[in-house]
């Protein structure tokens, strides 16, 4: 197409740039700012290309480096990079702004020098990144000995530390601590647990809910009693090591399944089974648009159980006026589309009578936070039914770093723990654990008695001795 211009020159466009005259001013400036754009995109991105390649560096390194943790549970909200890894993004931040700020053949010199730099910090970082990332899981019979925050990497322990002298639930100092408890036997653990955690729904006549805007909205019958009597239920673990199990129809076998958040069968059926009884979900997940929990199908089947993190004890009153994440209004929306779908609310004073038990289990300080959905999707289930099998909440010989067996994304923090007290807990079921080790080491099977039919003779005692 040819522009004409006023001087009556068709062919004009088609000149050197140098002969274009006055009329083409903002052309010829416009054709400068995009070569000198060009240059600086070039020479930036040439840069960045040679960070990446120093040898031994994989190519997705840095990125997962300086991904944030929190997938799966879930809200690592204090976690800090290494040094190493701080220092090699500032100087990546460094460089990028010199070379846009100041003219860019004036920094020509200076860019090989920051080039270097760069360098030897991802030398330095590859020295410390074995210890950031072990090679491979904790050996398979680690686990079936008593287990400590000694066995975490130094990133993690930074966390757990972090996690120690953080106290946003407000547990008063020295709650959960009693002699004896980490040297009870697996029975008297279970009859603690049994005699001292209260699992219940919240009901629609329970204080803040009794209001008018929740009539009709909580249901008037406990969970129990919606479901009636269960005989055998499987707690099926989101873990990546339910990957290649093939227990899909021996989970199927039970009366009752519970699954996790957002864990999927379709696809999975194979490894995961495909009966969903009940879905315990986190508030976090029920806020989160990116899950969307109004919508998705995968919602919409069995009944849910929804939990929250509340300031300790677990008071329902000072629960409902600052909820950890605000659960409450997607919790009325899905009712009201969903009116037939059973939907409970896990009564906060359960994860902080069973964060004590945790507590009381362990020889050190563990992080004053609730407890995992696995352990409380564990402890509900034994409030429901007579046996219980949990699967690859303690590792089977498959273990991996893989988080969830439906997402391609690895962490130690997911199996050993960092918001959660999870390395704890799991020190707290294999106590308990009434299974064989070939059950555990072959299938990740943790057989669990129901409250139903634990019978506890030594109550008085057990309560006596603590």
């Amino acid at each position: 197409m040819l522009i004409r211009r006023r001087s009556g020159h068709t062919l004009w466009c088609v000149q050197p740039p140098w002969k274009w005259g006055t009329n083409c001013i903002w052309l010829s400036f416009a054709v400068l700012c995009l070569t000198m754009l060009s240059l600086v995109c070039l020479q930036t991105g040439l840069m960045l290309h040679l960070g990446s390649r120093d040898p031994g560096v994989p190519s997705n390194f840095t990125r997962t480096l300086f991904q944030d943790i929190q997938i799966s549970s879930e809200r690592n909200k204090t976690l800090k990079l290494p040094s190493a890894a701080r220092s090699v993004n500032q100087n990546l931040e460094i460089t990028t702004q010199t070379l846009t700020e100041d003219s860019f053949f004036s920094r020509i010199r200076k860019f090989w020098q920051r080039l270097e730099k760069v360098l030897a910090g991802f030398q330095q970082l590859i020295k410390v990144s074995h210890s950031i990332f072990p090679a491979r899981p904790l050996p398979w019979p680690v686990w079936q000995k008593k287990l400590s925050s000694q066995v975490l990497s130094p990133r993690l322990r930074q966390v757990f530390q972090n996690y120690q002298s953080m106290n946003k639930y407000q547990v008063p100092s020295g709650a959960g601590q009693r002699l004896n408890n980490p040297y009870l036997t697996g029975m008297d653990l279970l009859c603690q647990l049994k005699s001292r955690v209260n699992v219940s729904t919240v009901l629609g006549d329970e204080g803040p809910f009794a209001e008018p805007i929740w009539r009709g909205m909580l249901p008037q019958r406990s969970l129990a009693e919606e479901l009636g009597h269960l005989k055998t239920c499987a707690v099926v673990s989101s873990a990546g090591s339910m990957l290649g199990s093939g227990l899909g129809n021996e989970i199927d076998s039970h009366n009752a399944v519970l699954r996790f958040n957002g864990a999927p069968t379709t696809g999975y059926e194979h490894d995961v089974g495909t009966k969903t009884t009940l879905r315990l979900v986190n508030s976090q997940l029920m806020a989160s648009p990116e899950q969307h929990f109004l919508e998705g199908q995968l919602y919409a089947q069995g009944t849910l159980v929804a939990w929250d993190p509340a300031p300790y004890p677990g008071d329902l009153e000072e629960w409902y006026k600052s909820p950890d994440y605000p659960l409450f209004e997607p919790f009325r929306t899905l009712r009201a589309k969903r009116p037939w779908q059973l939907f409970h609310l896990l009564h906060p004073r359960l994860q902080w009578e069973l964060w004590e038990l945790v507590q009381e289990g362990a020889d050190e300080q563990v992080q004053r936070n609730p407890p995992s959905s696995g352990l409380l999707g564990t402890v509900l289930m034994m409030s429901l039914c007579e046996l219980v099998h949990v699967y690859e909440f303690l590792p089977s010989q498959r273990q991996s770093h893989r988080c969830h067996y439906y997402q391609d994304f690895s962490d130690d923090a997911c199996t050993l723990g960092a918001y959660h007290p999870l390395l704890f807990e799991k020190n707290l079921v294999r106590r308990m654990n009434r299974g064989t080790q070939a059950d555990l080491a072959q299938r990740g099977c943790v057989t669990l008695p129901g409250f139903q039919v634990l019978n506890c003779p030594h109550k008085a005692k057990i309560l006596n001795r603590v």
